[in-house]
């Protein structure tokens, strides 16, 4: 099957790999696997004509192979690739190519470049809207389904399959499924509880968190180490039961109030010392690190935290006020019924099946597909 080559792929590159891929994906498919070495240069070796999808009589897509003399990264030499793909769509005369640039290390970028004519005048698509940056230290999954299922029978389906917009549609339809799960199984301190749709805004609240952490994991901003579940579990949390809440309170909200929303300087432990009659020097402080308890080794507590950046704004300020009762957020160690229950399975677990119909208004969503966060 297509995906499962395009797995094999990825963690054995090859560029002939592609050769039976596409020979999978496009019975018209034409191999050639020949050297290309007019395309080499100091940026690019190893240049290979794979072959070529002929649609009709005049249109093709052709597809070549680089290696890049140099660590490819998501961002790093989208220009130059670009340009080596123009350059050939006009040496071929051909409308579209598929073309392939690999590192050392089996990452990869895939992409597509198509041509459109004003009258007579040749426009290329954009580098940027056609494109899957691919390496073995990540899932992939995007990659893997929209170019593993897509349709390559012609030049429109091959745009589908790179079609940021359909991956968009789908992002958002698969955070609406868990939305609507979550509802069901989270609960928030009673402040937020008794607002008007207050568990509705405090889940939306902390999915747009999650969204903007992720993006900043994505960038190597914020470590992976604090969302691999093996390492959680070996190295950094006493328990991950699916039923407790302690990935959200000790990973996520000391990322989100003691981390994210304190300069450097300022970062420490929650003072542990009582003084008279029970009183805490930190009770309401939401500017340190809490549940040294569900760590194993709550010593490191700073060190997971220690690299992540200070952001000067709103999104991570803790909404509780405990002097004055009213806990939001609820990051305290005061009462369990003022922290909130966002059990562990929400973030990992198994794909699953569920009936949101009712939660959507609408039968269809009877047997929707649920993936943890």
């Amino acid at each position: 099957m297509p995906g499962e080559l395009l797995k094999d792929i990825i963690h054995n590159f090859s560029p002939e790999g592609f050769i039976d891929f596409f020979r999978l994906k496009n019975r018209s498919f034409r191999p050639y696997s020949e050297p290309a070495p007019e395309y080499n240069d100091d940026q690019f070796t190893k240049a290979l004509f794979l072959g070529e999808i002929p649609f009709n009589e005049t249109d093709k897509l052709v597809i070549y192979s680089f290696r890049v003399n140099r660590d490819l990264t998501e961002r790093s030499g989208k220009k130059a690739q670009y340009e080596k793909g123009k350059r050939i769509l006009k040496d071929t005369l051909s409308d579209a190519g598929i073309f392939i640039f690999y590192d050392e290390n089996g990452n990869f970028r895939f992409s597509l470049i198509t041509v459109n004519y004003t009258g007579t005048k040749r426009q290329f698509s954009h580098f940027k809207r056609y494109t899957y940056f691919v390496s073995p230290e990540q899932t992939n999954k995007t990659f893997l389904k929209q170019i593993g299922e897509g349709d390559f029978s012609t030049l429109e389906s091959i745009k589908e399959a790179f079609s940021v917009e359909k991956v968009t549609k789908e992002f958002y339809q698969e955070i609406a499924n868990w939305y609507f799960w979550a509802l069901r199984h989270v609960r928030f301190p009673p402040s937020a509880e008794e607002e008007p749709n207050g568990r509705n805004i405090a889940l939306i609240r902390l999915l747009t968190r999650l969204i903007f952490i992720w993006f900043m994991k994505q960038k190597g901003i914020v470590p992976d180490y604090l969302f691999d579940l093996s390492n959680l579990k070996s190295e950094i949390l006493k328990s991950l039961d699916p039923d407790e809440s302690t990935f959200y309170r000790a990973i996520l909200q000391n990322l989100f109030f003691a981390t994210l929303n304190t300069r450097k300087e300022e970062r420490r432990f929650r003072e542990e010392r009582r003084y008279s009659k029970g009183y805490n020097p930190d009770f309401g402080n939401q500017y340190v690190y809490r549940y040294h308890d569900l760590f194993k080794s709550p010593e490191k507590m700073k060190e997971y935290f220690d690299e992540i950046p200070f952001l000067n704004g709103g999104l991570f300020e803790c909404l509780d006020d405990g002097r004055n009762d009213i806990y939001i957020d609820g990051f305290t160690e005061r009462s369990r019924k003022y922290q909130p229950v966002v059990p562990n399975f929400l973030f990992f677990s198994e794909e699953r099946t569920e009936d949101l119909s009712r939660d959507y208004g609408e039968a269809r969503y009877k047997k929707s597909q649920l993936e943890d966060l």
